[in-house]
């Protein structure tokens, strides 16, 4: 297996963002960064993911079990840029929301099921809307007509 290179200055510009950032401290929420953390492992994954990681512990009920309350990580591999402190901010701010987007699709429930369920297994990104239509959707264009396959 060939691996992936990649270097960059240590972005002490995020770490002091991530040292001053508050969200959601008193929901539980923590935020910070790992220098080396193992993201995916080998065997449920096609290899091993590492690196600089920005991790978003969420903390609260279960979305699947609300009378249970758990914490639960996101990581994001921080990207090997030279980015000023407004696009680290960006960045940081982007990577919150994209937590925010995984809890919103758990919690948006049309009669009691996600409408939007997060994919959850390897090799999924689980912050990608997924929206199933029909075969039919699909085949139709947007002049209303419907092609045969």
């Amino acid at each position: 297996m060939t691996l992936m290179h990649q270097t960059a200055p240590y972005p002490d510009t995020l770490a002091d963002l991530v040292g001053r950032l508050s969200y959601r401290e008193s929901e539980g929420w923590k935020v910070w960064l790992d220098d080396d953390l193992q993201r995916d492992k080998p065997g449920r994954h096609t290899g091993e993911s590492r690196g600089m990681t920005l991790v978003v512990q969420r903390c609260g009920p279960d979305s699947y079990n609300p009378k249970s309350v758990i914490a639960v990580n996101h990581y994001f591999a921080v990207p090997p840029a030279t980015y000023d402190a407004r696009s680290w901010q960006w960045w940081l701010f982007e990577q919150i929301g994209l937590v925010e987007l995984h809890e919103r699709m758990e919690m948006f429930l049309i009669d009691g099921k996600p409408a939007y369920p997060p994919a959850h297994g390897p090799g999924n990104s689980p912050y990608l809307v997924l929206a199933y239509g029909t075969d039919e959707d699909r085949r139709t264009s947007f002049r209303g007509e419907l092609a045969d396959a």
